[in-house]
């Protein structure tokens, strides 16, 4: 299985990484391309999935991306790390099955690598840690789409960003009686390389069950510097937070 890392180049742009997902996407599903996992990095954006309401992005400072998968607003940018799986699945496609691997490749790795006592919320999609007063954190977003046999989009983990400007704007995943949390909000210090490396492997584990075909050995590839740079509006809006 073929691992694109594009953490190596720096934050990259989404509708670039979106673009290329869709792409492979038609490719895997007619069994002309590889299983893949795309890693990455982004440079600040916001998407907005299918259940998306015009509240949820009250404020629209930076881009928003109108995306195909499950669920709402969210917010990506420096300090998270995303995976999209882009795999032929076993025949007849189980999309809970689906939505419950991806679940626990991410529970499995915050809890066995971090020790950290995730759960996941009937109901709700994603990573939770339960709240000391009432209010649950979102530590890792999760939207999933299947088509034709083979899957888009996937998570998007907050391990290093900065509260000051990350989900500012938005009701993040349209939920107002809930907050976020990241890795380093939680006392555990990592960043998205370290991240990406532990997560991996646990996500591939919990996905097999479900592929068309076993993996093969791992092998990780960088992409072309440059070649999903975001362009240099969506930089400035980082807040010098470029890596």
């Amino acid at each position: 299985m073929r691992i694109l890392n594009l953490i190596p180049s720096g934050l990259t742009d989404y509708s670039a990484v979106n673009d290329y997902q869709h792409a492979l996407h038609d490719q895997v599903a007619r069994g002309e391309a590889e299983d893949t996992l795309i890693v990455g990095e982004f440079a600040p954006a916001w998407t907005a999935g299918r259940h998306t309401k015009p509240q949820d992005i009250p404020d629209s400072t930076l881009p928003v991306i109108h995306v195909d998968r499950a669920g709402s607003a969210t917010w990506h940018g420096p300090g998270q790390v995303v995976i999209y799986p882009i795999v032929r699945l076993r025949q007849p496609v189980d999309l809970y099955a689906w939505i419950r691997s991806v679940e626990n490749g991410v529970l499995e790795t915050l809890r066995e690598e971090w020790g950290l006592p995730v759960e996941r919320i009937e109901g709700r999609a994603g990573v939770w840690l339960r709240g000391d007063q009432g209010r649950d954190r979102k530590i890792c977003a999760i939207g999933l789409k299947v088509a034709r046999g083979a899957t888009m989009h996937g998570i998007a983990l907050n391990v290093d960003i900065d509260p000051q400007y990350a989900f500012s704007g938005i009701i993040p995943c349209g939920l107002t009686d809930a907050d976020v949390a990241s890795l380093s909000w939680e006392g555990i210090s990592s960043d998205v390389t370290q991240a990406a490396q532990l997560l991996v492997p646990h996500m591939i584990a919990s996905i097999t069950p479900q592929l068309h075909s076993a993996p093969e050995p791992l092998r990780w590839e960088t992409a072309p510097i440059g070649a999903f740079a975001p362009a240099a509006s969506a930089m400035e809006n980082s807040e010098g937070r470029t890596q």
